[in-house]
């Protein structure tokens, strides 16, 4: 790399990064104290972290440390590999402190807005040649408003800096037919299988559009380098991940690892026009997010109005020779746009009677892992990002200069404020005072019960891990394959519950207080709360939890 491109690289990086503050400016304050994000995922994300970090585990793939006695295997588990690989190598540098882990976790996640517009830059400018047209496509691609919801949800599937990498060199390595570039875009199609699995079907589909697209252009399928290019990109791919693909592949012989939600978390039609929940204008589409199956960060997936129209200006302006790749960037964005559309078609969360591909791959062996199709949109932004890239050069063509300056300027601004996010959310991250007496006792071969039961309750457990240390009975994954005891603990009969709590090893249990919407107690399922006073020994009491001894 020569000292210019090294500066350029460093220059776009840079404005990036910046334009990454600029859009968490109201989180900068607090990285060290809250994670990103309301109370949910992000709490099990960065239990993650601290899973891999604090080392204490022979078997990584295996842990007690939650779901005890019994313990879960975690081939499937939601991991970010590269994101907490990176969480662990600062650690050894800045320590483990848990306000360091916080300050860690959320840098680490914060780090794919600049590297994913870094590598989108890069791509847009190969295919567009224009420098201002690719900053604007690394722009769309890295900060859509789906990227910043899931970078405040799930940080597996925020992970999405190594995708357009992996575009970039293979479409260099079928421009060159070079096998260097092809092992560059094999690299990067690993580490971003590793970020998340869902992105492993996702570069395999590209590659597959990508084939289809030669086919129809070219009026013939493609031969030689172009055919075996793909080929060998997708065997090294899954060579280099095998250790992982192999167990999972495996456990997926067992029938609990498929969920439902292929015809649930899915890109509603509406949804790419409709204003997401961390637009400004968000209570316009408050109504239609009310009817979209799914949830409000997987059903972000808009593509924002002043680029759907620069695309359109793009394909009315654009000469013969120039809509060539305005044509590929709406296939891409068609292709995958239809992959997110599910097992068929959604309308105002209507289940319309038009099926769709998935509704064949969701029930293919291996390829029904992935649940959740509307995350396919990735792929569309990044073909939108080119589109836009591709329409802006074609606006650098015009004759009138003065013009041209001033209709970038005005189209600028308004991909920035369009997709500004005005509301983000944080988890505050503190160990409560009452967790003190289990540090204090010095049998280390116990276990605790959190109750009560509950989705994000269970995240928040796990994260509470990082304060304690001691195994939990409760505990998400992403594919549990059997059951454990909080899945059969007994919770009418208080004193039979005692001794299958004693039986397992569970010395202490935890009664977290309702606060910030949590911890609501459901008598049919976590018991009767009075009763639990009554039958165990108050240990220690403060504002957030009681702890009660078993034994």
């Amino acid at each position: 790399m020569t000292a210019r491109r090294l500066a350029e690289f460093l220059v776009v990086l840079a404005a990036f990064t910046a334009l990454t503050a600029l859009f968490f400016w109201q989180t900068l304050p607090h990285l060290s104290s809250a994670l990103l994000g309301p109370p949910e995922d992000n709490l099990q994300d960065f239990w993650n972290s601290w899973y891999a970090v604090q080392g204490r585990h022979g078997d990584f793939f295996f842990t007690r440390l939650i779901r005890a006695p019994e313990g879960v295997a975690l081939y499937y588990h939601s991991f970010a590999y590269p994101q907490i690989f990176a969480v662990w190598a600062l650690s050894q540098i800045f320590g483990a402190s848990l306000p360091t882990l916080i300050l860690l976790q959320n840098v680490t996640i914060l780090a794919s807005f600049p590297l994913a517009g870094t590598g989108a830059f890069y791509l847009c400018r190969y295919l567009s040649g224009s420098r201002i047209g690719a900053a604007a496509g690394g722009f769309i691609f890295a900060f859509s408003p789906w990227h910043i919801a899931q970078a405040m949800h799930h940080a597996h599937v925020a992970g999405i800096e190594f995708l357009p990498f992996f575009v970039l060199c293979y479409l260099l390595a079928l421009d060159r037919k070079s096998y260097a570039w092809l092992a560059g875009a094999t690299a990067f199609f690993a580490l971003s299988a590793l970020s998340c699995w869902y992105f492993l079907f996702y570069c395999f589909y590209f590659l597959l559009f990508h084939l289809l697209y030669l086919r129809v252009h070219e009026h013939a399928w493609p031969r030689g380098w172009r055919l075996a290019a793909p080929a060998l990109s997708l065997g090294g791919a899954a060579l280099l991940l095998s250790p992982l693909i192999v167990p999972m592949a495996l456990s997926g012989l067992h029938g609990g690892v498929y969920e439902a939600g292929t015809n649930i978390f899915v890109a509603d039609l509406l949804g790419y026009t409709a204003f997401p929940p961390t637009h400004f204008l968000r209570e316009w589409s408050a109504a239609l997010y009310d009817r979209f199956t799914g949830n409000g960060w997987e059903d972000s997936v808009y593509l924002g109005l002043a680029n759907l129209a620069l695309l359109a200006w793009g394909f009315w302006r654009a000469r013969d020779g120039e809509r060539r790749l305005l044509w590929y960037a709406l296939g891409g964005m068609i292709f995958f746009a239809i992959l997110a559309s599910g097992d068929a078609l959604h309308w105002r969360g209507t289940t319309l009677p038009v099926h769709m591909p998935d509704i064949v791959l969701s029930r293919l062996p291996f390829f029904a892992n992935v649940r959740t199709p509307a995350r396919a949109i990735v792929f569309a932004y990044l073909f939108l990002g080119v589109g836009v890239a591709s329409a802006i050069a074609t606006l650098r063509n015009a004759r009138r200069r003065v013009w041209t300056g001033a209709a970038l300027t005005c189209v600028a601004v308004l991909m920035l404020v369009d997709f500004f996010p005005a509301h983000l959310s944080t988890t505050a991250m503190r160990c409560a005072p009452e967790l003190a007496i289990l540090a204090k006792d010095r049998n280390r071969d116990f276990g605790i019960l959190d109750l009560p039961f509950g989705y994000s309750e269970a995240d928040f457990y796990m994260a509470q891990q990082a304060c304690h240390g001691r195994p939990i009975a409760q505990g998400v994954i992403a594919r549990q394959l059997a059951p454990t005891l909080a899945d059969h603990l007994e919770v009418g009969d208080l004193a039979a519950q005692r001794r299958q709590l004693q039986a397992e090893g569970i010395k202490y249990i935890l009664l977290h207080h309702p606060k910030d919407g949590m911890f609501g107690w459901d008598a049919p399922s976590d018991g009767d709360q009075a009763r639990y006073r009554q039958t165990y020994p108050l240990a220690t009491e403060g504002p957030d939890i009681t702890v009660l001894k078993v034994y």
